[in-house]
């Protein structure tokens, strides 16, 4: 029996976000004048799913871009500059997939295919047993990126299951994970197992969520390598509010045996990766709330043995129904060794005009 039209079709909804930025450098070498630069972020995501969604889900987010000044001329200087469409002197046009997929949901599993934004840890910035994601920590609001992933997910109650998930890559970039999880004495708790082809290595850990005095979290992982090496990453977080007032967030991060240097990075307005090159990160959270229409922030990621890094502040403000204005600023500690690819300080300052519908 088919859908009628109310069951069938799309649901549509979306964001346009217009960013107006100036960038200093300090770099110098340089005279003054030409430490300050201009750019434009004008950002159109499109998000799609099945109005009838009961026994199976398509879904899908798409993000178009139109990068102007500086921030145009840095995409086009990028060699993995994959979502580039289309380029011109003063401008570029991207286009990213992050979500496409289809969900079927058996009576026995949960069985999805196609390009999905998973998030198999716990961490919000450091996520040391998470392969299928990544954070873009130039972000404000710390968007991830998507996986071409197989899932099934095989629920045995409401808080306890197993989650399979497979990349659908090349050979060489392959990445398999097996994760039984279930709710104990207060805590969300999970078990991983995992296999990575680019690292010839599998992965182990355990991971937590409960709340103690504040709300605590972490990752837990071992990584047995090619060759009988082994190595600990570790990461604990904390969330803590005041009176639905103050909120607080921090995490850190261990790692025993960091990267090597020539270790792939990339930074960009559309994503940035963070190799583990030292021992210690760090990631601290603070927000104000002032009331029901605007709020304040200030926020740190660090590289904490590499003193580098990106410091955030941010005000926001929902001017209109559905419309609001944020105003930041962002400063960029640059390291030679350091998580940015920086060869000196840099600092933006940013208005955000954002429309959802």
């Amino acid at each position: 029996m088919g859908q009628t039209p109310q069951e069938s079709g799309l649901i549509v909804s979306g964001e346009s976000r217009n960013d107006l930025v100036g960038l200093e450098s300090f770099d110098k070498s340089k005279p003054a004048t030409e430490q300050s630069d201009f750019a434009g972020a004008n950002l159109l995501t499109l998000n799609m799913q099945n109005a009838n969604a009961k026994t199976a889900k398509i879904e899908g987010s798409v993000d178009f871009w139109l990068l102007t000044g500086a921030y145009a001329d840095a995409y086009r200087r990028i060699d993995s500059a994959s979502f580039l469409i289309m380029s011109q002197n003063s401008s570029a046009f991207l286009v990213d997939v992050r979500k496409l997929y289809v969900s079927l949901f058996l009576p026995f599993a949960d069985v999805s295919i196609g390009r999905q934004i998973i998030s198999f840890g716990q961490g919000m910035v450091f996520s040391p047993i998470d392969v299928f994601s990544s954070v873009n920590i130039l972000d404000l609001s710390l968007r991830r990126s998507g996986s071409d992933v197989a899932r099934a997910r095989v629920p045995f109650g409401e808080l306890a299951g197993i989650d399979a998930i497979a990349k659908l890559t090349t050979q060489s970039q392959e990445a398999a994970a097996l994760k039984a999880y279930a709710h104990v004495a207060g805590f969300d708790c999970a078990g991983i197992g995992m296999y990575q082809g680019a690292q010839h290595g599998a992965i182990t850990g355990i991971t937590f969520k409960g709340d103690l005095v504040a709300g605590v979290y972490g990752e837990l992982v071992e990584h047995w390598r090619q060759g009988g090496q082994q190595s600990f990453t570790g990461m604990l977080g904390a969330d803590y509010s005041i009176e639905n007032t103050w909120y607080f967030t921090g995490e850190y991060l261990y790692n025993e045996k960091p990267e090597t240097g020539d270790t792939a990075s990339q930074l960009s307005i559309l994503q940035t990766t963070i190799p583990l090159l030292h021992h210690h990160y760090g990631f601290l959270m603070a927000r104000y709330k002032i009331n029901d229409l605007m709020n304040a922030s200030a926020s740190a990621i660090a590289d904490i043995s590499g003193k580098s890094g990106v410091a955030t502040l941010q005000y926001f403000y929902n001017v209109l129904q559905n419309a609001d204005v944020v105003v930041y600023t962002q400063y960029y500690r640059a390291s030679s060794e350091g998580m940015l690819p920086l060869l000196f300080d840099q600092a933006t300052y940013g208005l955000r005009v954002e429309v959802a519908f």
